[in-house]
């Protein structure tokens, strides 16, 4: 068949199938060519995200926004089930993509945005109650996220890798709504979820008794920190119809429903955190709505909402996030003529950095504290105490699916010797029914759940979520501190991290080294540094001395020691040390590192003279390149103002969780795995004895 036959006979089938598939008549109004130009956004642009909660403290606004993500994810659904069609059919047809090439077959099945748009119009159409609660711009921009899912497993991206197939997710699992960018060329012009009032309106009125009467923000900001800001009612007061382009008071996010809704517009107040603490940071976002561009709704569980769902707003502006005074105070002194390397482990980052010729070594080597570690093991065992509540709740309610343990058989049998009947009513604690293939008799997901069940997931979700932000939180201030130590120039082993989460899983999640290089990674670029990836393979920092002897050295091996130059030191530090002196030839290749030894020999010496001026050590034993121990430690936030109600403890707790420790201390020393997170401080920088040392 010839080149314009194949293209004939697509088109004929692409007839075929649009006359079909339209459920419309009449082909889709559309608005014409602008008059003006149109508005883009800036490829160097910044942005970032504010996040607010929402109150739905009202039944009926709680309700609508119930059915607004219930027609959301019906949507979603039927635009996946017809990405994974038009995915195996694309798959299907190899000899026409041999012959005619992807992006014809692609435009023949209709793989493109407005193709995907055209079905998400169809469905929505089609279904006559989804007018009366979502958009149609809320529907086209579902189908575009559709359609970069299935972009992104048809075809790979710049590093050469795609996504797996479309799965169709449950409805408790779908939490974003996006919504459309606001108009930066016509005032006060919004598509879906709008965002109304000041802060000084939301200030005067839910501002709290100590302010007085007006109070503006200049007055706020002269309060010292731990102070209350603002008294947020539990439920707060909507203005009702107003006009919108006039309106200055609290903050409301509004949405107008569907094109056919009966319903008012959809008035949500926003909820700002209350304290002092976070005032600067409120300031930052919400006084310039010239900069804001668009909003998304995300919900995400929490038991302790009516409904068992929160309701966040995402506020996405045009410009950096906000910093902190400390830490922009710290960034603005950070070295710019030094160059660091670090080097990821699995319980620590080993970092050092060096001036321009290889002089003035300094060292960070973070790390968890001991109490730290004792905090983490206590969580870990109430984690593992409320799985094994979460386990046997689902037993007890699908008694049919588990067989019995080994121990319950036996106490069985025991019974029936001396003549008593089994015991019927013991939750069976042995392994799920299963078919001869291991599958097992029963799905999962048809099993009964009970309520206190779902309660129990829901809080080990949330608990889960905070504990990731208090991470993300504590590496970002890791980052900062280190960054203002080291500088702006960093290079970095290019480790597989996902690998070794397979061997140390409990390790990575607890320290979470990843987290901390991507803050760091993040960091860098905003101040215009470098950071830079080098292999492992070429370079092998780990077996070699600065000399350029190579010793291969187990993983237990946490001590280097030369037998040619006698260089004695921390493993982790030695490799980094190292990893200073590596160029690379091509910047885009990690594996065109390779490492300068001469440079090397220059800094070995000047550690071997800082050793030796500073430490009464004999030549070759250089005692560290931690005697410049950054401590990388945030203040507690016990040792402030508390933050509410959960941030207090009680004495009679303390005295019995400070008597466990003392009474665990004296029964002798515990394996405790590395911990980065927990509730107050997070890392420390620790010189051990024995380790390389370097000068200030």
């Amino acid at each position: 068949m010839s080149w314009c036959s194949h293209v004939s006979a697509m088109s004929q089938r692409r007839e075929t199938v649009l006359r079909v598939t339209s459920t419309a008549n009449a082909s889709p109004r559309t608005r014409g060519k602008n008059k003006t130009a149109a508005w883009h956004m800036p490829s160097s642009q910044a942005t970032s995200t504010f996040v607010a909660s929402l109150d739905t403290s009202d039944a009926h606004a709680r309700k609508r926004l119930e059915t607004c993500y219930f027609t959301m994810y019906n949507l979603r659904r039927a635009l996946q089930r017809d990405a994974q069609r038009l995915c195996r059919e694309y798959w299907a047809r190899k000899e026409d993509r041999g012959t005619l090439g992807w992006k014809i077959v692609a435009e023949d099945l209709g793989l493109n945005r407005n193709g995907f748009e055209r079905l998400a119009r169809a469905h929505a159409l089609n279904c006559g109650w989804a007018s009366d609660h979502v958009s149609m711009a809320l529907v086209y921009h579902m189908a575009d996220a559709v359609f970069e899912d299935a972009a992104r497993h048809l075809w790979s991206d710049a590093s050469g890798h795609r996504s797996g197939p479309l799965r169709v997710r449950p409805l408790h699992q779908f939490a974003t709504i996006h919504g459309r960018a606001r108009s930066h060329t016509t005032e006060n012009k919004w598509e879906t979820f709008r965002l109304y009032g000041t802060l000084e309106g939301h200030l005067d009125t839910y501002r709290h008794g100590d302010l007085g009467t007006h109070p503006t923000l200049s007055q706020v900001a002269a309060r010292p920190a731990g102070t209350p800001v603002l008294r947020q009612k539990n439920r707060m007061q909507t203005p009702g119809a107003t006009k919108w382009s006039s309106y200055a008071g609290p903050l409301m996010m509004v949405f107008a429903g569907g094109p056919q809704s009966n319903e008012p517009e959809l008035q949500l107040p926003v909820r700002l955190p209350q304290g002092r603490g976070s005032w600067d940071r409120v300031v930052h976002f919400l006084t310039q709505p010239n900069l804001w561009h668009k909003i998304d709704l995300v919900r995400r569980a929490d038991s302790s909402q009516s409904g068992g769902w929160r309701y966040e707003m995402h506020l996405l502006l045009l410009g950096e996030g906000y910093v902190s005074p400390r830490s922009r105070a710290l960034l603005e002194l950070a070295p710019t003529d030094r160059t660091a390397c670090v080097d990821v482990n699995v319980s620590n980052l080993a970092v050092v950095s060096v001036e321009a010729g290889h002089h003035d070594p300094r060292s960070t080597m973070v790390r968890a504290d001991p109490d730290e570690r004792e905090r983490l093991a206590r969580a870990e065992a109430k984690k593992r105490r409320g799985l094994r509540r979460v386990d046997r709740s689902r037993r007890a309610s699908n008694a049919a699916q588990y067989a019995k343990s080994k121990a319950q058989l036996q106490r069985d049998e025991r019974r029936a010797i001396r003549g008593l009947r089994p015991v019927t009513d013991a939750t069976s604690r042995g392994g799920r029914l299963s078919h001869t293939s291991g599958v097992p008799r029963q799905a999962y997901r048809r099993d009964q759940l009970s309520g206190a069940y779902r309660d129990l997931r829901r809080r080990h979700g949330e608990s889960a979520r905070a504990q990731s932000l208090t991470k993300q939180s504590k590496a970002h201030d890791v980052a900062v501190q280190l960054v203002a130590t080291h500088g702006v120039h960093w290079m970095l082993e290019d480790c597989n991290l996902t690998a070794w989460a397979k061997l140390w899983g409990k390790s990575i999640h607890a320290f979470a080294p990843g987290m901390v290089t991507a803050e760091l990674a993040a960091l860098v670029a905003r101040l215009d540094g470098s950071f830079t990836k080098v292999a492992t393979g070429p370079t092998a920092l780990s077996s070699h001395c600065l000399c350029g002897r190579r010793s291969k050295k187990d993983l237990s091996t946490r001590v280097h020691r030369c037998d040619v130059c006698g260089f004695t030191g921390h493993r982790d530090l030695v490799s980094a040390a190292l990893g200073t002196c590596v160029v690379r030839t091509d910047l885009s290749d990690p594996r065109s590192a390779r490492v300068n030894y001469a440079a090397a020999g220059v800094l070995q010496a000047e550690l071997t003279a800082t050793s030796t001026n500073q430490i009464s050590t004999k030549p070759g034993d250089q005692g560290a390149l931690t005697s410049q121990t950054h401590p990388l430690v945030a203040p507690r936030r016990s040792d402030f103002v508390s933050q509410g109600a959960r941030s207090v403890r009680h004495p009679h707790r303390t005295a019995r969780l400070r008597a466990r420790s003392t009474a665990q201390s004296t029964n002798g020393s515990r394996h405790l795995g590395p911990a980065k997170v927990a509730h107050d401080s997070a890392l420390r920088s620790s010189s051990p004895p024995g380790d390389l040392r370097l000068n200030s």
